[in-house]
């Protein structure tokens, strides 16, 4: 069994130290108390997506954690428990729900609270686009490309899929 530690050495069980280079995570991820399995089966792939963005720079930077959201979003959609996993992530992690929140939004919010709620709305609206396009998962970064990037779709996602009517009909 390896163990990494916060020096990125490696301890195998015979007592050997082995030096693990910066490329590897620097801690292993584990399980929160409380979280069932099923749930964790579907984060843990996103949270090592973070953990590889975070460690690099430029612009397609978090492409690959976007495309494992998508990846784990159209996995719920396509056995169709995505609502009913969005509220169990939010209930169990205490992310505030509204009515018309998307499970998409929720898994950002639960993988990265730390990131700006600005920037979680164009995330979520570019994967909401992605789905409405029909994108693969694999396809995503070309996705970006083709639509001028990650916030070239969001606006794309909300000139075809509003999320409130523009103009309000009930001014006398």
């Amino acid at each position: 069994m390896l163990i990494l530690n916060d020096r990125f050495e490696m301890h195998r069980r015979d007592g050997m130290k082995h030096y693990v280079p910066d490329s590897k995570a620097s801690f292993i991820l584990s399980r929160p108390f409380g979280l069932d399995s099923k749930t964790w089966r579907y984060l843990e792939p996103i949270f090592e997506a973070l953990q590889q963005a975070e460690r690099q720079t430029g612009r397609s930077q978090f492409y690959g954690y976007l495309a494992a959201v998508y990846r784990t979003y159209k996995e719920w959609k396509d056995l169709g428990i995505s609502k009913r996993m969005a509220r169990h992530l939010a209930k169990y992690l205490n992310i505030p729900r509204r009515k018309g929140t998307s499970p998409v939004r929720t898994l950002i919010d639960a993988t990265f609270p730390a990131l700006d709620p600005k920037q979680k709305s164009r995330w979520s609206r570019a994967l909401e686009f992605a789905a409405l396009t029909k994108t693969t998962p694999d396809d995503l970064p070309k996705l970006f490309k083709n639509y001028s990037g990650i916030a070239g779709c969001a606006r794309f996602a909300a000139k075809q899929k509003p999320k409130k009517e523009m103009y309000r009909n009930d001014w006398v």
